[in-house]
């Protein structure tokens, strides 16, 4: 009798119970994910690209769109170079020492511009890391693919914003339709029984959304995955008129910081991928450990000023409050 006492209140009112327990659940996990070090990176092997795409620097729109009426690549002012054999040593190093899990070879530039690419992926994977690349698709050669291939890293994401020449090159400034296409037949052809992941991104614009049903059945033609992407609107001129193609925006306070962080072609280390031309500098991973990075008072500051941007907006880095992903 006692113990079926005990279940009434249970029975009469579990759903308070449950609410209240879902509640300390996610209060817990969210102090947990605000209060862990990243296990992603990206690393940038080069900032220097062969194209010069009109949307290119995003999270610098309300600094040059008014005065260029662009944020296309050549509008960036950090000094352009690519990582050498000897600074990706000491990165890995520091990469295996924080416990970073995961790495995508790519930031600002295309990545296989730099010919020691493929070997950095082979290291990183040898070490234990999920790799991937984002890639524009022009600058692959024979070899690079082989040399890709041969590492089968976890993803290769093509970045081909049209269907046509015409629109394409519109959107992708230097670049031929013909020749991404072809190279990322060749792409999925040389992984072909490989577990590598080879995708077509497709950045939904107003220019080309008439064109993604057709990029589709392309993408199915040639057997690479196909998905659309939302644009974060550097330009809102360039917005898609279809609202299916809108981006989905995500309310701060900002949890990205917490799960990746951005290594420069130098070492430089900064604490979002929107961070494109070096406004908040954290350290440098050649000259210290990731961890005096993560935890100096610098990197201590920024993490707290981007946790209070609710409630103290005007101290919120100016890289966060030019944010098209957190609003």
């Amino acid at each position: 009798m006692a113990g079926h006492v005990r279940t009434l209140p249970l029975c009469r009112h579990r759903k308070e119970i449950y609410l209240m327990l879902y509640k300390k659940i996610k209060k817990y996990i969210n102090y947990k994910i605000l209060r862990c070090k990243p296990t992603q990176v990206v690393i940038e092997t080069t900032n220097r690209c062969n194209l010069n795409c009109p949307f290119c620097l995003v999270g610098m729109q309300n600094e040059l769109l008014d005065q260029h009426g662009s944020t296309s690549h050549d509008l960036m002012s950090r000094t352009q170079g690519s990582m050498s054999p000897e600074t990706f040593d000491t990165v890995r190093k520091r990469l295996r020492d924080f416990g970073i899990k995961k790495a995508s070879l790519h930031f600002q530039g295309e990545p296989f511009l730099n010919k020691n690419t493929s070997q950095f992926a082979r290291l990183l994977k040898s070490d234990g890391l999920y790799v991937g690349v984002f890639t524009n698709g022009q600058a692959f050669t024979d070899q690079i693919i082989e040399e890709i291939a041969d590492v089968e890293i976890g993803l290769i994401r093509f970045s081909v914003d049209g269907a046509s020449e015409e629109t394409y090159t519109v959107n992708r400034v230097g670049g031929t339709f013909e020749k991404v296409f072809e190279n990322m037949k060749k792409v999925v052809k040389a992984h072909a029984g490989k577990k590598t992941r080879i995708e077509w991104q497709f950045l939904a614009l107003k220019n080309n959304e008439h064109e993604i049903n057709t990029a589709r059945q392309m993408a199915k033609e040639i057997n690479i995955n196909f998905f659309v992407k939302g644009f974060r609107e550097t330009n809102p001129e360039l917005a898609p008129v279809n609202p299916e193609y809108k981006p989905h925006y995500l309310k701060k306070p900002c949890s990205d910081i917490y799960k990746q962080l951005g290594i420069y072609w130098n070492g430089d280390v900064v604490p979002c991928c929107y961070d494109v031309d070096g406004k908040e500098i954290m350290g440098n991973a050649v000259e210290q450990s990731l961890k005096e990075i993560w935890n100096s008072d610098k990197y201590r500051d920024f993490r707290s000023k981007v946790d209070n941007s609710k409630k103290q907006s005007s101290s919120e880095p100016l890289i966060c409050k030019n944010c098209l992903r957190w609003q």
